[in-house]
């Protein structure tokens, strides 16, 4: 992006960053003192030299550190996933594609663990921030902001920065990295580094200085010209519309209307940031600044208790006490085989070592109670069962849910920026790898055209009804439209949470294993691969698969037992029909040959004048119709 015409006032962009620094300074060096505090550096040269003096020593119990990893560690053992929700009828297949963008944007970045980094700084100096872009191959990327390094309008009042004029970013750089972002202006770049005074016009606060400082020559506000280092600043400020722009101390090096565009495709903000706490002034702190004054108590008491346990103090309780040294006596009474002079005692300082003891594990409580208690870290009665301690970390997590919400809600905005980065910038056809299921990837195509047949008719536009009033770009040839295409997407994000219930999953598998075992039914019911299926074993995905392969080829063999006992039931069955049909015409025969003789008898007995013999006998047969009749053989009439 190039400089436009209507460049925007580089001296009032400068006063934008000056004043942030100003007004912020406050703020920002106590969010310095914070992660002092965390990384165990609790002791000014000023107090390490009177300690020393006095003998006493420096002692740090870091406390706040295992506080702080116990938050942090509170939301790693939980989980948060995207969600998204059709707005409209008839949207669910739209909603179900736009979750699986959004959980490959967070794997591709490994948001996860950003998360963490981000939550700390929130913890820690006070301020998390984070920018949602695209990277050259238009990947969606989410990029952490150092908290040294964002600045933000400093009459902000909110959390989350909603009411901020400006936010941006002041990072220090090599002349040559700036020079190959913008290969254009880097005779600029080197003008303006050449024109900075070494070591003058320094920074009052130290969280924008170049670190580590320099010495003599030190790191300007702008520019360190030894080092040929200079300060760049990226800001998105609100004119109109938000408004990005990159300048130097002496030079606007890109500017124009922000890139990124929300989910109704105007100009936003890209930066996505929340604080801890807000005071009465606008000064934003972490949770580590409430822990600083029990920590300070916690390494002093501890000191003091070990020297008043260290040294001895003596006395001349005798007027008879032969003169002595103090020194010399107060080294003998130190020594563990010392010998005290005449008339000299001890001190007994048993009292102020019980008080300072007291006073050290009231300090110990406070702090253990701002972070979470063994109940939330599930470290207490590990005997319990899994529904108490979900319960237990419930109930200790209640004084922490403001930080824990502002997580959230923070994440939840990162996620529909990322959605709003997507619907922007993915237009080409992609298919995107979703691992939310075991060992069983599925993918998932974005943007597909739907081709269509030879020969038949093709709208004017892209997939838009006749009456739509807002014409869509026309259709490439042979593409009626295109199968989850995410600039038509419209969708509502949320996130779905839900705590660590491990245990609970433990301990209701284990009752159903109970039952199971108790009960034939449900042994009938219940078959292995559910079971399977419902344990947290590893590789359970392999091991259904070899069961289901297990019993595909039971069931073959099966049926093929099967088919080989029904053919030789058909078999005997043709058999058995076969030989009742043989029967049947054997005894026709016989009956055919009866009736033929006694046919022949009446026949000769009437040529030779004899009296007729009997009635012939009746002889059944089959019709045509399949009924069994009869059919009386009459013999013929004699004249």
């Amino acid at each position: 992006m190039t400089v436009t015409a209507d460049a925007p006032d580089l001296a009032r962009l400068k006063r934008y960053f000056s004043e942030a620094e100003h007004l912020t300074q406050a703020a920002r060096q106590a969010g310095l003192k914070a992660q002092d505090y965390y990384d165990s550096d609790h002791f000014t040269p000023e107090e390490r030299r009177l300690l020393d003096d006095r003998g006493q020593p420096a002692i740090v119990i870091n406390r706040i550190k295992p506080a702080i990893n116990g938050i942090i560690g509170v939301v790693e053992r939980g989980r948060a996933d995207p969600r998204a929700w059709p707005r409209n009828p008839g949207d669910a297949d739209a909603a179900d594609a736009a979750t699986d963008v959004l959980r490959y944007v967070a794997d591709y970045n490994r948001f996860k663990r950003l998360k963490q980094d981000c939550f700390k700084d929130l913890l820690v100096p006070g301020t998390m921030a984070a920018l949602v872009g695209v990277d050259p191959d238009s990947q969606v990327t989410i990029t952490q902001i150092r908290w040294e390094e964002f600045f933000h309008d400093a009459r902000s009042r909110r959390a989350d920065f909603k009411d901020a004029r400006y936010l941006g970013i002041a990072k220090w750089m090599y002349a040559d990295d700036a020079a190959a972002l913008y290969p254009d202006r880097s005779q600029d770049i080197d003008l303006t580094i050449d024109g900075a005074s070494a070591g003058g016009n320094l920074a009052p606060d130290p969280s924008f200085q170049d670190r580590p400082l320099t010495g003599a020559t030190g790191a300007g506000a702008w520019a360190d010209p030894r080092q040929r280092r200079l300060l760049v600043i990226e800001m998105f400020y609100r004119e109109d519309g938000w408004k990005r722009c990159v300048f130097t101390g002496a030079d606007i090096l890109e500017a124009g209307p922000s890139p990124y565009l929300d989910h109704k495709g105007r100009p936003d903000c890209p930066i996505e940031a929340a604080s801890a706490y807000v005071k009465r002034d606008n000064s934003r702190y972490g949770a580590v600044w409430d822990m600083i004054g029990p920590q300070d108590e916690i390494n002093k008491r501890r000191s003091k208790l070990l020297h008043l346990l260290s040294v001895t103090q003596i006395e001349a309780r005798d007027p008879s006490a032969i003169e002595v040294d103090a020194d010399e006596a107060r080294r003998e009474a130190a020594r563990p085989d010392g010998v005290i002079p005449f008339g000299w005692s001890k001190v007994s300082t048993s009292d102020m070592a019980a008080g300072q003891a007291q006073l050290l594990a009231e300090s110990k409580a406070e702090i253990e109670r701002m972070g979470p208690n063994p109940a939330v870290l599930g470290r207490s009665e590990q005997d319990a069962s899994g529904r108490v301690l979900l319960a237990r970390q419930q109930s200790g997590l209640v004084e922490l849910a403001n930080l824990y919400g502002a997580l959230e809600d923070w994440e939840l905005r990162i996620y529909r920026q990322c959605w709003a980065r997507a619907k922007q910038f993915w237009t080409a056809p992609q298919f995107i790898r979703v691992t939310d299921d075991e060992d069983s990837p599925r993918f998932v195509g974005l943007n597909q055209p739907i081709l269509a047949a030879p020969g038949l008719p093709q709208g004017p536009f892209a997939g838009q009804p006749s009456n739509d009033p807002a014409p869509q770009p026309p259709l490439p040839p042979g593409v009626l439209g295109f199968r989850n295409r995410i600039a038509e997407m419209d969708v509502d994000i949320e996130l779905e949470t839900q705590p660590e219930v491990g245990n609970i999953a433990a301990e209701q598998f284990g009752e159903l294993v109970s039952l199971v075992r108790s009960s034939p039914l449900y042994q009938q019911q219940a078959p292995l691969s559910m079971m399977i299926q419902l344990s947290n074993i590893p590789h359970k995905r392999a091991i259904l698969d070899q069961i289901k392969q297990a019993v595909a080829q039971q069931q073959q063999d099966l049926a093929q037992r099967q088919a080989v006992a029904q053919a030789a039931e058909a078999a005997r069955i043709a058999e058995t029909q076969a030989r009742t049909q043989l029967h049947g015409a054997t005894g026709f025969a016989r009956s055919l040959d009866a009736i033929t003789y006694a046919h022949q008898a009446h026949i000769d007995a009437s040529t030779a004048g004899l009296a007729p013999p009997p009635a012939m006998p009746t002889v059944p047969f089959e019709t045509s119709q399949g009924a069994m009749e009869s059919d009386q053989l009459t013999p013929p009439t004699h004249p």
